[in-house]
């Protein structure tokens, strides 16, 4: 079996789940199934990993850089994606649909190999579905420049090492000391939250078949 196919098999047995988030919660912060018990009316979305699985079995992984606007989540590092709509005929719909939206994916563009953990997000009542989108190699990106500052392809091996985690003081909320947050580094763009979440159980899963 080749290393493409145990991916694709480990990513549909059991997840590692929120103990893979637990590392990347800032301090005081509970697990999303914790906090999701007390959301009311959260906003149900989907975000998109897009991948290519290379022959050297590294995995490259887009994330997109937000525009700079009135909103939680201004300027941060993300995937693509969004709150599902009306329209949508699920939310694997959502993530293509935002896929395309954002950065010129088509919708019928790469294979869905597998869905990790949502992540509720309290600061946005945002509820998250993370769907894993493979390509054979990725097709041409045309970000909408509305929404997207810059486009980011790093190596998911880069999550997967053992110092890959970093503390950044920052303020979460406006009203709240600064704190140490976990993260991650891309070069000089800062990953942290929701989306540093997710990608850390794709690492996991990925160190659980290279090992």
């Amino acid at each position: 079996m080749s290393f493409k196919e145990r991916f694709i098999e480990r990513l549909n047995k059991q997840l590692p789940g929120e103990s893979a988030h637990i590392p990347l919660l800032p301090a005081g912060r509970k697990v999303s199934s914790e906090v999701r018990e007390h959301a009311i009316k959260p906003i149900v979305s989907a975000v998109a990993l897009h991948i290519c699985i290379e022959e050297t079995n590294d995995i490259s992984i887009i994330f997109i850089e937000r525009a700079e606007y009135e909103g939680t989540h201004s300027g941060q590092i993300a995937f693509p994606g969004g709150k599902r709509e009306a329209n949508d005929i699920d939310l694997l719909y959502t993530a293509r649909r935002e896929s395309e939206e954002e950065l010129g994916i088509p919708i019928t563009e790469g294979t869905m190999i597998g869905k990790l953990t949502p992540v509720y997000i309290p600061v946005s009542n945002y509820d998250v579905y993370p769907y894993v989108i493979l390509h054979d190699t990725f097709p041409v990106l045309k970000p909408d420049l509305r929404e997207v500052k810059s486009i980011i392809i790093t190596s998911l091996l880069d999550f997967t090492k053992m110092d890959a985690i970093h503390y950044k003081k920052m303020s979460i909320l406006k009203d709240k000391p600064l704190a140490n947050v976990p993260g991650f580094y891309i070069e000089d763009k800062w990953l942290w939250g929701a989306s540093a979440l997710i990608v850390n159980e794709l690492a996991v899963v990925y160190r659980k078949v290279a090992n």
